[in-house]
């Protein structure tokens, strides 16, 4: 059957955007699983959703920024560096500050002051690289061409670094000694403490690891986009759906992230760029009002 009218434009244009939708939904739920995870791992510890892995996304970004643009550090250096300052940063955040706010304040109590953490964070990057995007590579990236699908190599690299390093995390949280050490502070960290579990630095690397996974979003974000103060926020709260809306566990904010991209990207495409996210978190709240849990449901392990 011949098709006739205006099926043939929108299907041939459906045709032709679909590869770059697939390159993209995948970056991009790589990007929130990142974070995703970070908050995750920091809330199942924690008890609270930390927002101060947003300062480390912006530590990542504009660390990477300042090492390729100020030191003349090579490019794929400086993402590391970038990483590795994060990481820092995040575990003296955790000690000096999160840690002792978390003996005396209630869960809402640490999420407001980590909010005011982030505004804080945003207000000095400006301040030290001004309001507008900054990228850490000028001009076209590489690209490689399977088939009808184009990926540039930081997209190639953020999407796999993102499946090693989160697969390599799920894994030793299961199988590794610190992980049963991490899953026994999860259910009772009172009761670990008092059976002589570490306590406190199982949470200081929490906290490490959490803020790396949302440094290396930010350097990645840097890299492959362009980075502005403001968007920290932005891809805090889609992190935070993300890890909602994937229900228990590590695993599940992979599989929130991978939805919300999915939706984001899908929107993104058949309508407005200022209504897909609205319609994205629109559909997630419908989820979670029918189904009332989220997509993962765990009954043995907390991560």
């Amino acid at each position: 059957m011949q098709i006739t009218g205006t099926a043939w434009p929108l299907l041939h244009d459906i045709s032709v955007a679909l590869p770059v939708l697939v390159v993209s939904g995948l970056t991009l739920a790589a990007l929130y699983a990142l974070i995703g995870v970070g908050f995750s791992l920091s809330f199942t510890l924690g008890k609270f959703f930390d927002l101060s892995l947003g300062v480390c996304f912006l530590v990542g970004g504009y660390a990477s920024y300042a090492f390729v643009t100020m030191a003349n550090v090579p490019f794929f250096l400086s993402i590391v560096l970038g990483v590795v300052v994060a990481g820092l940063v995040s575990g003296v955040l955790g000690v000096g500050l999160i840690a002792p706010l978390a003996r005396r304040l209630d869960s809402l109590s640490l999420f407001v002051a980590t909010l005011a953490l982030l505004y804080i964070a945003q207000a000095l990057a400006s301040l030290a690289f001004g309001d507008n995007a900054k990228v850490l590579r000028a001009g076209s990236a590489p690209s490689f061409s399977v088939g009808p699908v184009s990926v540039t190599d930081m997209q190639l690299l953020q999407f796999m670094t993102a499946v090693i390093v989160l697969a390599a995390l799920l894994t030793a949280l299961r199988r590794s000694k610190l992980g049963r050490f991490a899953r026994a502070i999860a259910d009772d960290a009172d009761l670990a403490l008092v059976f002589g579990f570490p306590v406190g630095p199982m949470i200081l690397r929490a906290y490490t690891v959490a803020g790396c996974l949302a440094g290396m979003a930010g350097v990645f974000y840097a890299a492959d986009r362009a980075l502005e103060p403001t968007q920290a926020m932005s891809a805090m709260l889609a992190a935070m759906v993300a890890t909602i809306i994937g229900g228990e566990g590590l695993g599940g904010a992979v599989v929130g992230a991978c939805i919300l991209a999915g939706l984001e990207t899908v929107f993104g495409f058949a309508l407005p760029g200022n209504w897909k996210t609205t319609i994205a978190f629109g559909v997630l709240l419908l989820f979670l009002a029918t189904r009332g849990t989220g997509a993962v449901v765990t009954t043995d392990r907390r991560f």
